[in-house]
């Protein structure tokens, strides 16, 4: 380092230096007393040079070449790196942690809060410390097939190699492990590597297969291309040709890629297409950002007016692949307002999404009714569809509880019954999924609502609703935990609103016709498109990324500490590595966008006066011939390839124009028709609608009975009632009817505290003293006495059955008895009425009756089933 520093000073020294040149002088002399004293050496560092080092470079001058002033660069900050170099303090620092960081790591291990990686890292010490472990698996495993072996980490290298290890070999590293012949078989594609943020490691990965070949394995090359057209392949072959410069460990040298044989004709002209968009006549020089506003209307207009034309081509034969999403939002914007539908995967604002957010709150309110914060977004979600205003005067009337809907008939404001309608099914959810497991009460609300409706009718369309149908997954995929019920994942979720966590939005399926693909490359990686287009190549790669506080280079065991100013030298050594890794993977990032297009693909980009690393328009004009973004350029020449080169002038942002209001009167409607089928429409809407998909036996019994008007002479307050009602049946739920019933008394106190809501604990007393008048009775009678005599089948069974054409029936059977050989299904009633009344309230029930008993029916396979009802306050037994 320290010769070349003085080459490039010898060769653009002057008699007045610059910043440059004291800058790389001072490095010179940095280099040559670290080589004399090691680093000791830096000590002798003039203060003048040393006093240089604190300065900011800063951008090219002139005079110098581009390569050459940033190879000076790179020694300079080198150098500066150099003079941070502080041992003594790290030991110090790693002296004082060390004790925790053991302890932090005990306690996870213990507690099983262990991630993915440390999975991986107890593996490989499992398998290297415990020989009788690996030779086990090395017994039970006699060949390992690795697929896109370039993407694996090198502690995955370790532990496939430890497996792939000779049976009797015991080797402590990897660099020892003997092969078994014929055992391991890897595929992969170095030009392909580009996970490097995954802990992907080149240098790993060409060590591993230097390691394999030694041992006897054979590598083969495979270079027919099943996927892209002969047009497309040639330009991709001339450009990598040129850009993979062969560097042992770092990069990889190209392999041109050959066409299959009688590949299908393509349905689109074929090739590679270079498109620079440039300011107009009256504009300077974009920024990066101006150029891809600009570049986003271009690439939009060019898709709709040359592309999606022709009837060959649906938008779902597009992809539009970028290094990073956040690079996404212009080209998106310029979709939408081209109409063009489009998906996208792997944008990580998942819970920023308003789709998302809207049914969190709708199920925040189905959890709890009271929460008027989730309620007033999701009467301000298309579902609820309400104005600011409409909300404050829906608040001030005082009809905020979906509960309550009935005073909504006094409201006299114009939204009343579209409000009234949307709280009679939320009451209706509320009820209905209060007993059922996470992922069946999740689908339910789908079912009864519109929700995925009003997805895709929203700006976003196909995207919204793939979003809300991960939630579904989502719910789904956590419904085999224990405890998850739905107010478990109602907290999760709006833990996760709150945090925001990075995740994905919902892919769609890839051979989706429907829309354009909108992804990164990463994401794109194995997947292929008939047209892809790559935009923004005019952006560069960034400034340099910062240095990790704590490194690794596997292949040298060489570990880099930093914090702040202070840095280890193998910080430097391995952050050195680093960065010539990123410059070469940025390319294979490159090679994999090119690749994924089987038919036609456009480099799209704009011309910037500057940018911020080098950009891919910088690659293709190093290696080509013709200047890109001139208008007198036809085609950019690479080798033998001529790929077509356009310059557009940026146009005006605008809407596509509609159609003329001359064609518009020229379709005919015919009104009496449009009447006609909007009637059929409502009419099997109407049909639908009332037909629930769910069905209980109280439900269904509720449609067909006679409504009857009783006087009893056992009055009691409605909430008392239905509050006794339930304690009452969650008591006979556990009671053992053998024992004396003066025992079911006792527990009615600790019963009744445990089952009201704190809502309703002010009518604890009330709904004691009822059950233990209502068991009391119960308790005296021979229908107890006919319980204590049977043989107990099954309390609170629950049963789903088909019912009808579409339906669903599903309910649960209070108790199933076998007496004197008959099988009997009994249903608890607290109706308030007395011993007279019994029989005839009993053909309120008559359905449910005929539905329990087809139920026992179907499930156990026997014909006879017999059902009556146990009136517990009057204490008797009625059968049907």
């Amino acid at each position: 380092m320290g010769d070349r520093a003085e080459q490039l000073l010898k060769t653009y020294d002057r008699p007045k230096r610059r910043k440059v040149e004291q800058m790389l002088a001072a490095t010179a002399a940095l280099m040559r007393l670290m080589a004399d004293n090691g680093l000791p050496g830096r000590q002798g560092l003039a203060m003048e040079e040393r006093e240089w080092f604190g300065k900011d470079l800063g951008s090219a001058v002139g005079g110098w070449e581009k390569g050459d002033f940033k190879e000076a660069a790179g020694l300079i900050q080198a150098a500066q790196q150099l003079l941070a170099v502080d041992h003594t303090f790290l030991n110090d620092l790693v002296t004082l942690l060390i004790p925790l960081v053991r302890n932090i790591r005990e306690t996870f291990a213990r507690q099983g809060w262990i991630s993915f990686d440390g999975l991986l890292a107890r593996a490989r010490t499992l398998l290297l410390e415990h020989p009788s472990v690996r030779e086990r698996i090395k017994r039970d495993y006699r060949a390992v097939l690795v697929d896109e072996f370039q993407d694996t980490d090198p502690v995955q290298y370790e532990i496939i190699l430890a497996v792939s290890e000779r049976q009797g070999n015991q080797a402590a590293h990897w660099h020892a492990m003997a092969l078994e012949p014929g055992k391991l078989f890897i595929v992969g594609d170095p030009k392909q590597s580009i996970y490097a943020f995954r802990r992907a490691d080149i240098e790993a990965f060409d060590r591993v297969v230097e390691k394999v070949t030694v041992d006897g394995g054979v590598a083969q090359t495979l270079t027919t291309n099943f996927r892209s057209d002969v047009a497309v392949l040639e330009p991709v072959n001339e450009v990598f040709d040129r850009l993979f410069e062969r560097q042992p460990l770092v990069q990889p040298a190209n392999v041109r890629l050959e066409v299959r044989p009688q590949r299908r004709q393509a349905s689109i002209e074929p090739g590679v297409r270079l498109s620079v968009t440039t300011p107009d006549g009256e504009a300077e020089t974009f920024d990066a950002a101006g150029a891809t506003r600009a570049e986003s209307e271009v690439l939009a207009r060019w898709l709709n007016d040359e592309v999606l034309s022709r009837p060959s081509v649906k938008p779902g034969h597009i992809a539009l692949l970028f290094r990073k999403l956040t690079q996404a939002d212009a080209y998106l914007d310029a979709l939408r307002r081209h109409d063009i539908p489009y998906v996208i995967e792997g944008e990580k604002h998942f819970y920023r999404r308003q789709e998302v957010i809207d049914l969190v709150n709708l199920l925040r309110v189905l959890d709890h009714s009271h929460d008027e914060i989730a309620l007033a977004g999701l009467l301000r979600s298309p579902l609820g569809g309400l104005t600011d205003r409409e909300l404050y005067e829906l608040k001030q009337a005082g009809h905020f509880n979906y509960l309550h809907a009935v005073g909504l008939e006094s409201w006299s404001y114009v939204r009343a019954v579209a409000v009234r309608r949307l709280y009679d099914h939320l009451a209706w959810l509320h009820r209905a999924i209060a007993m059922l497991p996470l992922a069946e009460a999740i689908a339910l609300m789908f079912d009864r609502l519109p929700i995925l409706d009003l997805a895709a009718a929203s700006l976003h369309g196909e995207q919204a609703v793939a979003n809300l149908l991960k939630v579904k997954q989502t719910a789904a995929s956590l419904a085999d935990r224990p405890h998850m019920t739905l107010s478990g994942f109602v907290e999760l979720m709006i833990a996760r609103l709150d945090d925001q966590p990075d995740e994905s939005e919902s892919p769609l399926a890839e051979e989706s016709l429907e829309a354009v693909h909108v992804l990164t490359i990463h994401k794109a990686k194995g997947l292929e498109f008939p047209i892809v287009v790559l935009p923004g190549l005019h952006q560069g790669s960034g400034r340099e990324r910062s240095v990790p506080q704590i490194s690794y280079d596997w292949s040298s065991g060489i570990y880099g500490l930093s914090l702040d100013r202070h840095r280890s030298l193998g910080s430097l050594l391995v952050q050195h590595k680093l960065r010539l890794r990123e410059e070469a993977e940025r390319r294979r990032v490159l090679y994999v966008g090119m690749t994924r297009a089987k038919e036609l693909l456009l480099l799209s980009g704009g011309i910037t006066g500057r940018s911020i690393g080098e950009t891919v328009f910088d690659l293709l004009q190093n290696i080509g011939t013709g200047e890109i973004g001139t208008a007198s350029t036809e085609a950019l020449t690479i080798g033998a390839s001529a790929i077509p080169h356009r310059v557009i002038k940026a146009p005006e942002r605008k809407r596509p124009r509609r159609r003329s209001d001359r064609t518009a009167s020229e379709v005919l409607i015919n009104p009496e028709e449009i009447a006609e089928r909007w009637e059929s429409r409502t009419a099997r809407w109407t049909e639908v609608r009332e037909t629930s998909h769910h069905l209980t036996p109280t439900t269904l019994g509720k449609q067909s009975a006679r409504v009857v008007c009783e006087t009893t002479s056992v009055r009691q307050d409605a909430a008392v009632g239905r509050l006794a009602g339930v304690v009452a049946h969650r008591l006979l739920e556990r009671w053992d009817f053998s024992q004396d019933p003066s025992g079911l008394c006792a527990q009615v106190v600790v019963a009744v505290q445990a089952t009201l809501e704190p809502d309703d604990q002010p009518q604890a007393e009330a709904v004691a003293e009822s059950v233990t008048d209502l068991l009391a009775t119960f308790g005296c009678s021979e229908a107890y006495e006919r319980l204590r005599s049977s043989q107990i089948i099954g309390r609170e069974v629950p049963f789903v059955m088909p019912w009808g054409n579409r339906q669903v029936m599903e309910g649960v059977i209070d108790l199933i008895y076998r007496l004197d050989g008959e099988l009997w299904v009994a249903d608890y009633k607290t109706d308030a009425i007395s011993a007279d009344q019994a029989v005839a309230r009993a053909e309120q029930y008559r359905t449910q009756s005929e539905v329990y008993k087809v139920a026992v029916q179907q499930s156990l396979g026997i014909d006879s089933v017999r059902f009556h009802c146990l009136f517990l306050r009057c204490a008797m037994a009625v059968e049907l």
